[in-house]
């Protein structure tokens, strides 16, 4: 096994994704969300406190279905 620093992981991800064409923008980050069809209804309360706390911080949420 061999042990490497999250920097280097971060690199090497970063790395692939360029290999294989990946584009972070929003719209594949999008694509790629959990519609949350199967939540159950403790995990959507989650959902809507984090985006409480977000908004009461003066930071955009976290774009998330429930």
């Amino acid at each position: 096994m061999t042990t490497i620093s999250m920097a280097k992981l971060r690199d090497h991800v970063e790395a692939r994704k360029r290999e294989i064409g990946w584009v972070d923008d929003d719209a594949a980050t999008d694509a790629l969300r959990n519609k949350g069809g199967n939540r159950t209804p403790e995990k959507r309360a989650a959902l809507a406190r984090i985006d409480a706390r977000a908004i009461a911080a003066g930071k955009k949420p976290t774009r998330s279905y429930y």
